[in-house]
């Protein structure tokens, strides 16, 4: 892929991201203003919270599709947000459902339009998980860890041609942990279980630790 062509790709990507958080934004203004008002109580503004529907639900599906497509933009915040305003079995489904469409739209366009020389070069992550018996395992736990960006994740799946019915099973058991930590963490913050909030940061720790793990591993079998 060209970097004009990546360029636009990411601009239009901006674009529908800044459409998409203002509607949503005015479509929840309600909402923030009883967060900020100290006279409200916390069972008012679970209402008020919960009374989103299927039009908010879409909105927030694709706009986290588009931000996990987009290298460099997180998309934790509405992660959380989704947990907040749906529950978190409903809320788990939509985070990866946003998250899978988001990295499957990236592969088809990688797949189409070629990896860049540069990404080929320096991404020690590609590096790694060429070395693997197994890529499967590796890429699977790639999606799993919230600070690296799936767009590495995606580069080292279509360069090593994994199929794609293989892929799609990798990236969704990829994105299930954090899509269940987002949601159920968002549902917590709501309530004010803060057991629950603390649990889904010791549980993000992990990943990171496993993430750290594999790539020492890695590093010792090559050496």
């Amino acid at each position: 892929m060209n970097i004009r062509l990546k360029v636009m790709f990411i601009v239009l990507g901006l674009i529908a991201i800044i459409i998409l958080g203002y509607i949503i934004y005015k479509d929840y203004s309600a909402d923030f203003k009883l967060f900020l008002d100290p006279v409200a109580d916390r069972t008012q503004l679970m209402e008020s919270i919960r009374r989103h529907k299927l039009k908010d639900a879409l909105l927030l599906v694709a706009l986290t599709a588009i931000m996990c497509a987009i290298p460099g933009v997180p998309n934790s915040v509405i992660g959380i947000l989704i947990g907040v305003s749906f529950g978190p079995w409903l809320g788990v489904f939509m985070n990866a459902t946003g998250n899978i469409l988001g990295n499957f739209i990236v592969i088809i366009m990688l797949r189409k339009f070629g990896i860049s020389k540069k990404a080929n070069r320096s991404n020690q992550f590609i590096a790694n998980i060429s070395r693997m018996k197994k890529p499967f395992f590796g890429i699977t736990a790639g999606y799993m860890i919230p600070i690296l960006p799936s767009v590495i994740v995606n580069y080292t799946a279509v360069k090593l041609k994994i199929p794609l019915k293989s892929l799609l099973l990798a990236i969704t058991l990829g994105v299930l942990p954090t899509s269940f930590l987002y949601a159920f963490g968002g549902d917590a913050l709501l309530k004010g279980n803060t057991k629950i909030a603390i649990l889904s940061i010791v549980c993000i720790t992990l990943l990171v630790i496993l993430l750290r793990f594999i790539q020492k591993r890695q590093a010792r079998i090559h050496a």
